[in-house]
């Protein structure tokens, strides 16, 4: 049992630690292990609806913070551990709220973390959604923005689902007609940008990307999008300090990190690989706008390769059939060939870059060990030093 409370421990720590620097799956993780360990324990679900919600996982959120509230009640936990719950869940409804137009169940959520514990921060959110509800009503009551606005929400959240189907250019042109509706977000562009990268598009992704950082120059993503596009154009001292850019929103972002030494990878080899001439020459033998399609999808699944994605098609067939002439089918096999030399060493620098992650946890353990020995050291000389001061005392008297 001791043995269990103190691995659970460990794991709260580590998700903090993890959450802290923003690695919000490895916090995840670490609280669902914690979870099983201390069943009874609620705050792991607690830290893990916040780890949810900064992920954008605002579904998941609110169902952890409801089972955290029905194990709260369950086991008789602090009010103040129940209220924190609900007011989370208030949170991302609130969130959700946007698409759906809907803003009473974040108004109950909130009067009821009131009921549970008095805040000053959860009566302010209450009076915020408050007066958001009431804004829409009256909106609605009017005619007037409600509309526009549930439709550029759902607009871009039907870009999402398209874009996790691999449907890029279904997503491009659901993410191109939420612009139009909210030209200053600057996600958007970062959305539609990482879909024209997917579609070998790069002259248009560097653009949106370039769009984005205009927009919201603390947006780390912008960075990243801009780092790729220029990475796959083999501009790798430009892409260098674009990911240097992004590290001042993020320093310790492992994606801008593993660009980075990506980057530096290629600029010590004098730029060595598949080139982009290379890929032009290949393009260059298709003529008709029949291959077009073919020229996209052999683009994309180099791109998705380089980074170590999953490619675009699952059969020879379908990659065959992209393709007129067996000369054209021998070019692209070759491309793809050094699309999985790049893959294969994509892998091995993730595998040292979670060896030297191991290694720091290892580092870390060892200090907080040694840490509290010091400080179990200190307390017993204090004891002692009290022990020896009453015994001096009685000895006087």
């Amino acid at each position: 049992m001791e043995a269990a409370a103190e691995e659970a421990r460990r794991a709260k720590e580590a998700g903090n630690e993890a959450y802290s620097k923003s690695f919000l799956e490895t916090a995840v993780e670490h609280y669902t292990r914690g979870a099983l360990l201390d069943p009874r324990d609620i705050s792991f679900l607690t830290n893990r609806t916040a780890a949810y919600f900064h992920m954008g996982k605002y579904q998941e959120c609110v169902r952890d913070c409801d089972e955290a509230v029905k194990l709260g009640r369950e086991l008789g936990a602090d009010n103040k551990l129940i209220a924190k719950a609900l007011s989370r869940k208030a949170s991302a409804l609130l969130e959700l709220a946007g698409c759906a137009g809907d803003y009473a169940p974040a108004v109950r959520a909130l009067q009821q973390s009131l009921a549970e514990h008095y805040s000053e921060e959860t009566l302010d959110k209450l009076g915020k959604a408050e007066r958001k509800r009431k804004e829409l009503e009256e909106k609605e009551r009017l005619g007037q923005a409600a509309d526009h606005h549930r439709e550029r929400v759902c607009t871009n959240i039907a870009g999402n689902e398209s874009f996790k189907q691999k449907k890029y250019h279904e997503a491009a042109v659901h993410y191109t007609k939420a612009m139009k509706m909210n030209p200053k977000d600057p996600k958007i562009f970062s959305n539609r940008a990482q879909c024209y990268i997917y579609l070998g598009a790069l002259p248009q992704a560097l653009e949106d990307a370039e769009k984005c950082i205009e927009l919201d120059p603390t947006f780390l993503k912008g960075y990243v999008r801009k780092a790729k596009v220029q990475f796959l154009m083999e501009d790798y001292e430009n892409a260098m300090a674009t990911y240097q850019e992004g590290l001042r929103c993020d320093p310790n972002n492992l994606e801008v990190l593993d660009g980075l030494r990506r980057c530096e990878a290629r600029i010590k080899r004098g730029h060595g690989g598949a080139d982009l001439q290379y890929l032009k020459k290949m393009f260059g033998g298709f003529h008709s706008e029949d291959d077009l399609h073919g020229i996209q999808k052999a683009m994309a699944t180099m791109i998705t390769k380089e980074f170590g994605e999953e490619p675009l098609w699952h059969t020879e067939s379908e990659r065959v059939g992209e393709f007129r002439t067996e000369d054209d089918l021998h070019k692209f096999r070759k491309a793809t060939e050094q699309a999985a030399i790049f893959k294969k060493e994509a892998s091995e620098e993730r595998l040292r870059r979670i060896e030297s992650e191991r290694m720091a946890r290892t580092m870390e353990d060892l200090y907080l060990s040694q840490v509290q020995q010091r400080k179990e050291t200190e307390e017993f000389l204090s004891r002692a030093q009290q022990e020896l001061e009453r015994f001096k005392i009685q000895h006087d008297q």
